[in-house]
Formats: structure tokens, sequence, C-alpha cells
């Protein structure tokens, strides 16, 4: 017999062998991961290492509308709609009907779940700081069984701040504040006294520039200097605008912007 026991290096094969065997179930049977993968901001270039080994390792993509800006790091495998918003959170709301967005809920489980299972790498593809007003924040709750990770990476803050070539936080400023460009429900006064108070404001999707600074017109200096970083990361449409509050709708009026951040406050007198 191969595994006589009178016969201790044929014995020490089988022990081998049914070793490997163990081994090759327990991969087989090991489950999948599923991570959030920051890109960066703006430019690829700006991925951290981690971020590119992880999407290196991906089986199955998910992607803001299933698009697929960066073929040559998904190579073919495929890229499904993980849309904005879709389980909630962060960054908004979804933006289908409703019916549309719970179908694709119920389709993005079951391959998320199937693909973990069957020991699949999956990946949510993002930019920026998927914490920090992120849209894709929610699948993180969703999924908080599959024991989800999130890998960090360059936030359009960061790159902003290395656009400005200044501190955020010189001279009188002694902190920043991080919030919604919106005045809705008397926001302007909150805003208004931490400007006032010293505190950078650096203010993420201001969808009404103009009646952002009508509300604050009277509550701050009309010289507070202000500086829009617009397409924060991109070598090639970066742009960065100083201003005062006063001044500031007019400079840009005009200008196509694309995705910008606004700073508030005197430590971005450029």
């Amino acid at each position: 017999m191969l595994c006589s026991p009178f016969r201790f290096f044929r014995q020490a094969l089988c022990l081998a062998l049914f070793g490997l065997t163990l081994a090759a179930t327990a991969a087989l049977a090991a489950p999948g991961t599923l991570s959030l993968v920051s890109m960066g901001a703006g430019d690829p270039d700006n991925m951290s290492l981690r971020a590119h080994k992880t999407i290196e390792a991906a089986d199955v993509f998910f992607t803001m509308g299933g698009r697929n800006p960066h073929p040559e790091l998904t190579r073919g495998k495929p890229v499904h709609d993980a849309e904005h918003g879709l389980f909630g959170q962060g960054g908004g709301r979804t933006r289908k009907p409703a019916d549309e967005a719970e179908k694709l809920r119920v389709e993005n489980r079951r391959i998320i779940r199937e693909a973990v299972a069957a020991g699949k790498n999956v990946v949510i593809l993002d930019n920026g700081d998927p914490t920090v007003f992120g849209p894709q924040i929610g699948y993180m709750k969703e999924f908080a069984d599959l024991n989800p990770v999130i890998v960090p990476g360059l936030s359009s803050f960061n790159a902003a701040n290395a656009a400005l070539r200044t501190s955020v936080v010189a001279g009188k400023a002694r902190a920043v504040m991080l919030t919604l460009g919106a005045v809705n429900e008397g926001r302007e006064l909150f805003l208004a006294q931490a400007i006032n108070e010293g505190v950078t404001l650096v203010l993420f999707m201001v969808r009404d520039l103009d009646g952002l600074v009508a509300a604050l017109r009277g509550k701050v200096p009309a010289t507070m200097p202000v500086a829009v970083v617009a397409n924060a990361g991109s070598p090639a449409k970066e742009k960065v605008i100083g201003a005062t509050l006063a001044t500031l709708p007019e400079k840009i009026r005009g200008i196509e912007l694309g995705p910008y951040l606004l700073y508030i406050g005197e430590a971005v007198n450029l």
C-alpha cells in the first residue's frame, strides 16, 4: 500500500499530499474581498501604490454609471454600474427613478455577494476621499458582513491645497472646516460665524455661487479672501482663481470651471 505505516518515506509523502489537498481545498473555499478604492483626485498618477495593487488583483469592478475611463487598469474584466449614492449616505442619493434604483440594488447585491462567495475580489472605484461626501460610502454599511475595506487616496481637498501653494492654517487661521456649499435653512449664519472667527472654510458642491455670496454679504467682510480651485489634481485642467468675496462672482463669470472647491478665509489671501 502507498501509505503503509511501515514505510517512513511513503508515509511522509502521503502526509505531504494530504496537506496540499487540505490547503487547496481551503483556498477554493476562501471567500473573496470587497474594497472601496480611491483612484485619487484628478489624474490616475495620484493613485496610491496600495490602490494600484488592489486594482490589479481585482476580478470584478463597479464604477459610477458603469463607465470604464481607465481600461488599462480593468484589463477587460467585468465593469458594473455602482450608480451614485445607491445605498445612501455620503454624497447624496441615487439619481435614478425609484424603481430602477431598487432593481439595480437587487442586482448589485447579487453580483457582489456571489462574487465574494466564489473567492473573487470585488473593487468599487471612487475618486478623492470616499469618506468625504463620497457617493459610494453606503456600500460599506450595506455589505458590512463581508468585512469590506477602504483603500484611501489623495482627496480633492489635498490636491487643491497643493494647487494653492499655501497653508490653509496660516496666519490668523487656526482651523479648517470642510462642508457643503449650501446656505439653506439659515446655514449662512453658521458659516459666517466660522469665517469671522478665523476658520478657513472649504466648500464642496457649491450649486449656487451667486446665492452663497449674496447670503454672506453683510455678515462677512467684502474684502475677505477667497479662492476657487477647479479640477484639483489634474495638471491639464486645474485652475486656481483668487479673489475677494465681493469680486468673486464677476471674476469667474464666463469661465468653464468644472468641479471645484471654494475656499474662504484669511489663509487664502493670494
